[in-house]
């Protein structure tokens, strides 16, 4: 029994022992500056942390402090300060850095004091020393970015180098004033800099000491603005005039030499043009397979990724098939005057067309003709108009039966020949044939039946488990 007793006191002590690790009341603060001695003017980090008498962090301070140094007057603190003072937060947890913020403007052995604005016995104090630059100093300073001779399609730019750490700097640009930024632990300065004028511009980086005074200069570098946009001066299409539909053509546009990218848009088609001769760009395609008029845009980008776009730089007029034109009259091949065959009549007409109903698709058939080299499949699109859907070498047409619902589109054919002088033509319009493109009622009747019995299947199977 006494040895429980004894195992019990001695946990209870351990327990009672063990808050005395965390942190207790506030005791003073610890200040700690990035560099035990430093050069006047260099700007010095600055960590304060509020800590018990054990030098834990007080991870909940949310008091006030007031910051300052008593042996120099005119040192400078970091801009986060409102007359010297500091609140803390609970984002803080017990503990602030502030970068490259104090700045001694006199040598020696210099402090900065920390108290507590709501109790004057707790503080903290941190020492340096400061000493003179030497008279006439040359520090080095090199501007690494952006290179020299670089030429940009904007008017601003980042500006980064290297020189002696925790130091002012001055970008000049075209001999300004400039901007200011100080360097880092690691010597590292880096700012944006912007309204860049076009053309030409020379960019400087210098070094100060604590009076502003200039104790080393980069090499001035250049960078040239080119913030033109890419220009639009003509577009040709041929063939010229009206063209037919799904015909193929050729587009030419002038604009600027030596851009990245050039497309024509036409009706939601891309062309993609490539440049031959300076500031020529060509590339082809085909003209919609429904007829109208189609306005054509034209999109330039430069290497900067400028973009420009042109719309309805031209127009292009597709000549459709009108259903109610009537029947056309036989194409005539015309040869020499002195042949034997002075008028040859191609017989392109389409006869014998079959459909061919299946599950899944419709195949549409005809009589193949002697004088075609292939075959143009037609669908209806409206009561007077018809769009090429697609060209086969065969007279066969098979249709896909897709979607969900039950439906049928009218389809024609037009034989395709060519002439001895090369010349492509087509025969008169088929009959329009009624095809199935959407699933029959049996299909539907039969999805609808399996989902039925799908369902009744997965109930009973999820009853059964229920009631297991």
């Amino acid at each position: 029994m006494k040895g429980y007793i004894k195992s019990f006191v001695f946990f209870f002590s351990i327990c009672l022992i063990t808050p005395s690790f965390a942190a207790g009341a506030l005791d003073h603060f610890e200040v700690i500056l990035g560099k035990e001695s430093a050069k006047v003017g260099e700007a010095l980090d600055i960590t304060i942390s509020a800590v018990d008498k054990n030098n834990e962090i007080i991870t909940d301070y949310t008091g006030d402090i007031l910051v300052f140094s008593e042996s120099d007057k005119e040192a400078e603190f970091p801009n986060d300060l409102s007359e010297n003072s500091y609140s803390f937060t609970t984002s803080n947890e017990g503990s602030v850095k502030f970068e490259n913020a104090v700045q001694f403007k006199n040598a020696g052995k210099q402090d900065v004091y920390v108290y507590d604005l709501n109790d004057e016995n707790i503080l903290g104090l941190a020492e340096v020393t400061i000493t003179e630059n030497q008279a006439g100093a040359n520090l080095d300073i090199e501007i690494q970015s952006p290179e020299n001779g670089i030429t940009i399609g904007q008017d601003s730019i980042l500006v980064s180098g290297t020189t002696q750490k925790n130091y002012q700097v001055r970008i000049s640009v075209n001999n300004s004033e400039g901007i200011f930024t100080t360097t880092n632990d690691q010597g590292v300065f880096e700012k944006k800099i912007e309204d860049l004028q076009q053309g030409a511009n020379s960019i400087q980086a210098f070094v100060l000491d604590a009076d502003d005074k200039v104790v080393g200069e980069s090499k001035a570098i250049s960078v040239k603005v080119d913030a033109s946009l890419p220009s639009f001066k003509s577009i040709t299409i041929t063939p010229e005039g009206n063209v037919a539909a799904d015909a193929p053509i050729t587009i030419t546009v002038v604009s600027s030499i030596g851009l990245t990218e050039v497309q024509a848009i036409i009706d939601d088609a891309i062309t993609v043009l490539e440049e031959g001769k300076d500031g020529i760009y060509t590339g082809k395609s085909r003209a919609p397979k429904v007829d109208g008029k189609y306005g054509v845009d034209i999109i330039m980008k430069d290497e900067f990724a400028h973009e420009v776009r042109e719309a309805n730089a031209a127009t292009l007029i597709v000549s459709g098939v009108a259903l109610n034109a009537g029947p056309e009259e036989a194409k005539v091949e015309t040869i020499e005057p002195n042949s034997p065959n002075a008028q040859v009549e191609l017989d392109l007409k389409i006869t014998g067309i079959e459909l061919t109903e299946l599950k899944t698709k419709s195949i549409l058939t005809w009589d193949a003709v002697d004088d075609a080299k292939s075959y143009n499949v037609y669908k209806k699109v409206s009561a007077t108009q018809i769009e090429l859907v697609e060209n086969v070498l065969e007279p066969r047409y098979e249709i896909a039966i897709v979607g969900d619902e039950m439906k049928y589109d009218d389809f024609a054919i037009k034989a395709v020949a060519m002439t001895a002088s090369g010349e492509t033509i087509q025969g008169d319009l088929s009959e329009m044939t009624k095809v199935q493109t959407g699933p029959g009622l049996y299909i539907l009747l039969a999805l609808l039946a399996f989902l039925i019995t799908g369902g009744v299947f997965y109930i009973s199977q999820n009853s059964g488990k229920r009631y297991s």
